[in-house]
């Protein structure tokens, strides 16, 4: 009798654990999730996006160029000056992200904080957000763009709870820490 009682438990915890999870999506979801969501936020905002870079580095305001390494989307709204050589630091101010999936209309920005988030250009290990690097092929010192970032070239938070970005507006100061005289 205790085998029975113990193997009719063992199947109802079974069955308990295995709906529990059936609640949870897969990362194939939230992929699929997230190509939906970016697709109504281009058409939601009259974007254009361009298969192939500009050949005169010229955007207009609503037009996107997709990455097809990354998937990030970027408008380059001022190319900027001289670009960034490998071991340079690359300072990033931001104003305008928000997570246009999930509901929040908070807009984040760091112009008024003391410290600009750094990377060393071609250290991926300093690079808190893999997208902020992808315009950097395009754009140099000053330069400024807006970016839809998928989650997964996205800040380690956005990772980590499957966030889509849109930054209105990023600028780049790209800084030599060790200037030749």
């Amino acid at each position: 009798m205790r085998k029975i009682s113990f193997v009719i438990v063992a199947i109802a915890v079974f069955l308990f654990i295995g709906n529990s999870c059936d609640n949870q999506k897969t990362y194939a979801e939230y992929l699929k999730d997230e190509s939906k969501g970016i697709k109504q936020f281009i058409a939601e905002n009259e974007l254009v996006v361009l298969d192939e870079y500009p050949e005169d580095h010229v955007f207009e305001p609503n037009e996107f160029y997709r990455d097809p390494a990354t998937g990030v989307y970027y408008n380059v709204i001022d190319s900027g000056g001289r670009k960034a050589t490998f071991g340079e630091e690359v300072y990033i101010r931001f104003k305008g992200l928000t997570y246009f999936l999930d509901g929040d209309t908070t807009q984040y920005a760091n112009i008024l904080s003391p410290d600009p988030e750094i990377l060393v250009y071609g250290n991926p290990t300093t690079y808190s957000c893999n997208a902020w690097v992808v315009p950097l092929v395009h754009v140099g010192h000053l330069g400024r763009v807006k970016l839809i970032v998928p989650f997964n070239q996205g800040l380690a938070y956005d990772k980590s709870y499957y966030r889509t970005a849109y930054y209105g507006n990023l600028q780049y100061r790209i800084e030599n820490p060790n200037p030749i005289n």
